[in-house]
């Protein structure tokens, strides 16, 4: 760790990313800031309690000021002069199991849930049971939910959306599940629900759906001219040539992204780079922060943008998911552009779908493809096999990226 200063707004901003490795500013008592190669800055609070050196993440800057951060350095500092770990969550005062009613419990599991889920799967769940159980069934008691109970509030939901259904068994068996762990009830009425067997119409069909190359075309051209706004087209396209997940695009940050791959020439050049995606946007547990090689044709979209790569109506705030999607299934009379641009349905995330069906498709093997999209490896491999294959990420993504340049070419 290097010497101690002073941190300023104007130093901060002035903090350079160095060529392949990270580095850490202290301040003092623990309070520090890491910069990686992408340009990603972080504070952090490094402390040692019970014998033990451990370190807890503030948050990453400028989304958290300087003042707040040193605002939550100095909570930190206190919890941990108490003999309290800052990176743990409080422990939950457990309630009487014999009065627990559903809405009680539904707190308990919300406040957990925003701790351990990621913001938006933590936000589906939360709405599932807000929306469908508190306004009915918020003051009975938790223990009286017995499985017929369970069967009765799926089924019914099921019959008009099976795809929320699913969300409201993953937030109830969930949240039942936290109960018996707290010894807040003594039985999970959704775990052994099997819903295939149980509720047929719960069960989801596997999408298969891709773009064919015509298809390819007729939409990367139609995306030019129907409307909605410069990052709506953006993102659709970004999806397309990156192979990442809608919301990890709509999200794309300046700071994420490194320009070229190290050389000397490489600022000059931008003709290539790498986007880091910081583990805290990455969704499910995915084993930290992923690194997407940007071809030349991602270079091109995503410009010498300042900030959010796709803004939303608020500059300082990205597009939402939501709304590409929504603009995708529109049809604009002013525009002209059909609902699904003309095509069959297709969502965006059927474009991450299209371009690793399509690396495939030109040559990549199964492991190299599932690196390029950020899935954790199988098995064995998933353990041991640490390898971050950059090379075949760049390789991939470049002859993906040509790829895509030649069919537009030929039309």
């Amino acid at each position: 760790m290097s010497k101690k200063t002073t941190f300023t707004e104007r130093w901060l901003q002035a903090l350079k990313p160095k060529e392949k490795k990270d580095y850490i500013q202290s301040e003092g008592h623990g309070f520090t800031i890491r910069v990686l190669p992408s340009g990603v800055k972080t504070f952090w609070y490094y402390y040692t309690l019970a014998g033990a050196r451990r370190k807890f993440n503030l948050g990453i800057y400028p989304d958290l000021s300087l003042a707040d951060a040193r605002d939550k350095h100095a909570k930190a500092r206190l919890l941990v002069r108490q003999g309290i770990d800052p990176s743990e969550p409080p422990p939950t005062p457990v309630p009487e199991p014999d009065a627990l009613t559903i809405q009680a419990l539904a707190e308990l599991w919300f406040k957990w849930s925003k701790e351990n889920h990621v913001p938006k799967w933590a936000n589906t769940l939360k709405l599932a049971i807000e929306k469908e159980i508190l306004p009915i069934f918020g003051a009975r008691l938790a223990a009286e939910i017995r499985r017929r109970d369970a069967m009765t509030i799926l089924e019914t939901k099921a019959l008009s959306a099976p795809g929320q259904a699913r969300n409201l068994h993953k937030a109830l068996r969930g949240m039942w599940e936290y109960g018996k762990d707290w010894e807040l009830v003594e039985y999970n009425p959704f775990a052994e629900i099997k819903v295939s067997k149980s509720i047929p119409n719960m069960k989801q069909a596997k999408r298969k759906r891709h773009l064919l190359d015509d298809e390819i075309i007729t939409a990367w051209k139609a995306i030019d001219e129907g409307g909605g706004s410069d990052s709506t087209r953006k993102a659709l396209k970004l999806i397309l040539v990156t192979a990442q997940r809608p919301s990890e695009v709509t999200g794309m940050h300046s700071r994420e992204i490194q320009i070229g791959i190290g050389k000397p020439r490489c600022q000059l050049c931008r003709m290539c780079g790498w986007w880091t995606i910081p583990d805290e946007r990455r969704q499910g547990n995915k084993g930290g922060e992923h690194h997407v090689f940007l071809s030349t044709l991602a270079m091109s979209l995503i410009g010498e943008t300042d900030g959010y790569i796709c803004p939303g109506n608020d500059p300082l705030l990205p597009i939402t998911e939501n709304s590409v999607a929504c603009h995708v299934r529109r049809e604009i009379e002013s525009t002209g552009k059909k609902s699904y641009y003309g095509l069959s349905r297709w969502t965006p995330h059927d474009l991450r779908r299209t371009a690793t069906t399509g690396m495939g498709r030109i040559g990549a093997l199964p492991a190299e493809v599932e690196m390029v999209a950020g899935h954790a490896l199988p098995g064995v491999a998933g353990v041991y096999n640490l390898h971050k294959y950059s090379r075949e990420k760049q390789k991939w993504l470049t002859r993906w990226a040509e790829h895509l340049v030649e069919l537009l070419d030929s039309r």
